[in-house]
């Protein structure tokens, strides 16, 4: 109790929190950050704007993304051009070529970012160090920080809006057979859970 009482305490707010952690590691039966991420394309209804340094999502998030774009979701991704780590380089283009087809715009910065972002229409931001790749969402322990305020959510939007800018876009080129199955092994060997 404060020195006065109970009632000199800051008392929070009445309504939503403004922002809360989600945890996720494999010691999580359900991730949250994972399904939060899934049930946040499904439901988006104007736009997706992401950062990651590796873009190397499992199916069922890859799925999301693609979905949403195909009905009318505006999904802007931002990665590096090239990262620190070339598997990861090279694993990313499968997906990077699946959302593209689907109507996704994917930027390649000239710097390595290292950000993880993930802004859903005006209703959520998660931020924290949770990468856009299966690893990172089901081996890794890691903390997202998920954002409900408006004025928090439109910085985010506009911070990687201004990455974005700054950045090429992604072209997807059909591989050749060896590139192909290059791609897919690098994919199963390194990216298997």
């Amino acid at each position: 109790m404060g020195p006065g009482g109970a009632g000199d305490w800051p008392q929070a707010a009445a309504g939503p929190p403004a922002a809360q952690l989600v945890p996720s590691g494999p010691d999580y039966a359900d991730d949250t950050v994972h399904t939060l991420l899934i049930t946040s394309c499904h439901r988006a209804r104007s736009r997706i704007v992401a950062v990651t340094p590796y873009l190397v999502p499992d199916e069922a998030l890859l799925s999301a993304l693609a979905l949403a774009a195909r009905r009318g979701v505006v999904v802007d991704i931002v990665v590096p051009a090239r990262s620190n780590h070339r598997l990861a380089d090279i694993a990313r283009n499968q997906p990077m070529r699946e959302l593209a087809r689907a109507g996704a715009r994917l930027w390649l910065s000239p710097a390595m970012v290292h950000a993880k972002a993930v802004v859903i229409d005006e209703h959520m931001a998660m931020v924290g160090s949770v990468n856009l790749d299966s690893r990172s969402l089901f081996l890794n322990y890691e903390l997202m920080t998920a954002f409900y305020a408006p004025a928090d959510i439109a910085r985010f939007a506009a911070w990687v809006e201004a990455l974005a800018a700054r950045s090429m876009p992604y072209v997807a080129r059909p591989p050749g057979l060896a590139r192909s199955v290059g791609e897919g092994l690098v994919l199963w060997l390194a990216f298997q859970l």
